[in-house]
């Protein structure tokens, strides 16, 4: 007994005199005590500290983190013993990978950043939603090319003819922030958080999906791994997105894990919630509905309905816009509109021949804004009544200028002009009209038209001079054809190093799908791509080639391919889109019917009956 006490006293005596710090790390794991010897980067510390507050909880986020940081201390001193009474101060001698340590920050990184989106993502909206009404001009001297807005808050976004982005205040046009981007962004591809206060954008192949604090300007997280955003859903609190090869990732924003999607969705276009809490996300002429529940902590995907759209030939790859009170999906087909019901599956169309534009903006249930293409008037603008097939002109300001563009996730329109922004909802018009009546209306005109165009023009003879342009090199090939294209600025398919010429030469396949007429294919690209077609080759009467760096086509057989000089596109909204859309109709004398286009990819898919 006597001899226990004096051990007791000895070791008493030996930690009084050492010091607190040698009684505190003698209680510390292995792991932490590896962390605190080779401390997590930087940047892990910035975030642990804008995160104080939430690491000091004793909530699953908080255990979570301790987990995370102890996995780093035991992964990066395997091989190494560590005891109870070794110091931290000696382990500070030890052998650490510094290659270990670093992939281990990567991860502790990418947790801390993911739940900063998730802290934002639960909070009120940035600013409150406002519903608008007459068209109000927000003013950017005349630089603004295209705008996003958020679902359930008064926030827009807006990019100048720059590069910048703004984020703003919606109807009154006050500045809240400016992004600081790397310039190399896919505007056409960025989403805002349904309360406004998170921006992702796809930022090109190196840096990938970019997401970005609308109020501080602060880059929250950025993942090479991703690619575009589909769509939020903050009532889980994740996300759905796309990878470098185009599946779908589940990104669970609660636990900073990735997990891939078990919908049936194959390289998905768009997504977004539809009014019963599932998710509809589709691409071409298929989609589904799918449920996301978290279950157990774990996120899961439950498919309710599949669809595939029978009537028409092809659709547009945006985005489909929910009517008739969330009852239907409203489509852009060739020369027509497509509305399936979701219940039924029964599918409405509104023939609307090649004199309505396949850009519109939902005004209400059952209205939407649509502008014209009448070579004999100039554009103009017109409120389109799907539930009774009616059109009546709009009276809107800046007639002509910009296209026009719908609101994220509620009735409204963006449309450029008049040196700046113009948001609105309120559209007054003009005297109703049947749409067939229209449609029949207009094609007379265009037809009277053209047959004046052709009429003699008498010179200084008494000969009659017909002065008749000459038709389009591939007129006749394009009669019966639809023409499809695909744009890109990269591939994210690169070459081997060595091999094409531009920055990031790459492979981009394209995949033919059975169709019920032929396809004229348009490719365009900035980077240098290698074209290949993978499928349906049989199905294409001809190749229209353009881009910035010498791109080429394989695979096409005895398909003949013409190098056009127009530049590149993948933003239908881009004045470069508009100068693709005059090449392709001086080589066929028809419009683009059909376009996809994307920041970047490496496989896409067209046709289809």
């Amino acid at each position: 007994m006597e001899f226990r006490l004096r051990l007791v006293t000895s070791i008493a005596l030996v930690l009084s005199l050492s010091g607190c710090s040698f009684v505190e790390e003698a209680f510390l794991s292995a792991g932490e005590k590896l962390n605190r010897a080779f401390p997590p980067s930087p940047q892990v510390r910035v975030a642990e500290e804008t995160l104080q507050d939430l690491l000091s909880a004793n909530d699953s986020f908080a255990v979570r983190y301790k987990v995370l940081r102890e996995i780093r201390g035991l992964t990066c001193s395997q091989g190494m013993e560590i005891s109870r009474f070794d110091s931290v101060e000696k382990i500070k001698t030890r052998p650490v990978s510094r290659e270990c340590l670093n992939a281990q920050d990567e991860i502790l990184l990418r947790y801390l950043q993911v739940k900063q989106i998730e802290r934002r993502l639960s909070m009120p909206a940035l600013r409150p939603m406002i519903e608008l009404g007459a068209p109000v001009l927000i003013p950017s001297g005349g630089s603004a090319m295209s705008a996003i807005s958020a679902a359930a808050a008064g926030v827009a976004v807006l990019q100048d003819g720059r590069g910048g982005i703004h984020s703003i205040e919606i109807p009154g046009g006050k500045l809240i922030a400016k992004l600081a981007t790397n310039g190399r962004y896919s505007f056409s591809e960025a989403l805002l958080s349904p309360n406004g206060r998170v921006l992702a954008i796809s930022s090109g192949s190196r840096e990938g999906l970019s997401f970005y604090d609308t109020e501080t300007a602060e880059l929250l997280w950025q993942d090479n791994t991703l690619r575009r955003l589909l769509v939020w859903l903050p009532r889980i609190s994740a996300a759905l997105a796309t990878d470098a090869n185009g599946k779908t990732v589940v990104v669970d924003l609660l636990n900073g894990t990735f997990s891939a999607d078990s919908s049936p969705a194959e390289s998905p276009q768009w997504g977004f919630e539809l009014s019963d809490g599932s998710v509809a996300i589709g691409a071409g002429r298929s989609f589904s509905s799918v449920a996301y529940e978290r279950s157990d902590n774990v996120i899961q995907a439950r498919v309710v309905k599949s669809y595939a759209l029978k009537s028409g030939y092809g659709v547009s790859p945006s985005k489909p816009t929910p009517i008739f009170s969330g009852r239907a999906l409203l489509f852009v087909g060739n020369k027509e509109l497509l509305a399936v019901d979701l219940q039924s599956g029964e599918e409405s169309a509104w023939k609307t021949g090649s004199l309505l534009s396949s850009r519109y903006a939902k005004l209400s249930e059952n209205q939407i804004l649509v502008d014209s293409l009448f070579r004999s008037s100039g554009t103009q603008s017109w409120v389109l009544n799907l539930e009774a097939k009616t059109i009546a002109p709009a009276m809107l300001p800046s007639e002509g200028v910009g296209t026009i563009s719908g609101l994220d996730g509620r009735p409204g329109f963006i449309r450029r002009g008049g040196g700046g922004i113009w948001f609105g909802l309120k559209v007054e018009q003009g005297k109703e009209e049947s749409l067939q009546a229209f449609l029949d209306s207009r094609n007379l005109e265009e037809q009277m038209q053209k047959l004046n165009s052709m009429s003699p023009q008498m010179g200084s003879s008494s000969a009659s001079v017909y002065e008749t342009s000459p038709p389009p090199p591939f007129a006749t090939i394009a009669k019966d054809a639809v023409l499809e294209g695909v744009g890109v600025y990269e591939s994210t398919n690169p070459l081997p190093k060595g091999k094409g010429s531009g920055n990031r030469p790459g492979i981009v396949d394209i995949a033919v799908r059975p169709v019920s007429k032929p396809v004229i294919l348009v490719l365009s690209s900035y980077e240098a791509v290698t074209w290949r077609i993978t499928q349906g080759r049989e199905n294409i009467k001809l190749i229209l080639l353009s881009s910035y760096y010498p791109s080429t086509v394989e695979g096409s057989g005895d398909t003949r391919t013409v190098v056009m000089n127009a530049g590149h596109a993948y933003d239908r909204s881009s004045p470069s889109f508009a100068r693709l859309r005059q090449a392709v109709m001086a080589q066929t004398g028809k419009d683009l019917q059909i376009f996809q286009g994307s920041y970047n990819g490496a496989k896409f898919s067209v046709g289809g009956k």
